[in-house]
């Protein structure tokens, strides 16, 4: 099974649509929250992420700010642009991006699948990246067969594999609009049958 992750693409319909041009297919396109943020193209991102077959998608924390109005969940300098975003939004994305939860599942060939913004124990407000303690991704790991979350900016990817577990992955897939500190513009591809990632520029 081909995934294609992406997350954090706040507001930038150009990098989003690079995106689809390159993979055109997947059997599952997840989208680990954050399609609004400081980006002109807020509109057409919801537009965009409605329309993509097989989707799984959660709510990030400029998604959660907008739509609930809980701009303490930006940092200060950006509130302005969340109020903004907020009366910008057409009611029909704001319908879709609703109904999204913070938390996604799946079940894929007999493999759990987590799909989370932040962590599972803070869905949007803390992030996993190269610096996390590798005991702590095996915690989340110990619950969940695969798991995807974004957030950091900075692309991630853990593999774990134990006699109780058997192989268990964790992928950030870093941002195709706005990087982290030192990383580039990147989603994830990730291959469920050989068990492997390609982190992709965009």
């Amino acid at each position: 099974m081909k995934i294609v992750a992406v997350a954090d693409v706040h507001g930038d319909a150009d990098a989003l649509d690079r995106i689809l041009v390159k993979e055109r297919s997947w059997d599952l396109f997840v989208f680990a929250g954050d399609a609004l943020g400081k980006g002109e193209g807020n509109n057409e991102v919801v537009e965009t992420l409605s329309e993509i077959d097989n989707l799984v998608a959660v709510l990030g924390e400029w998604d959660y700010a907008v739509l609930y109005g809980k701009t303490s969940l930006v940092p200060r300098e950006y509130v302005q642009d969340a109020l903004r975003i907020r009366e910008e939004l057409r009611k029909e994305n704001a319908d879709f991006l609703n109904q999204l939860p913070l938390v996604a599942e799946r079940q894929l060939d007999g493999k759990r699948l987590t799909v989370v913004h932040g962590t599972p124990d803070a869905v949007l407000l803390r992030g996993i990246g190269p610096w996390t303690e590798p005991a702590s991704i095996r915690a989340y790991l110990s619950k969940t067969d695969l798991l995807i979350t974004g957030h950091t900016h900075v692309p991630h990817v853990f593999q774990w594999k134990t006699k109780r577990y058997g192989q268990r992955l964790y992928v950030n897939p870093g941002s195709p609009s706005y990087q982290g500190s030192g990383a580039k513009k990147t989603y994830a591809v990730l291959d469920t049958e050989e068990w492997e990632v390609k982190i992709k520029t965009v």
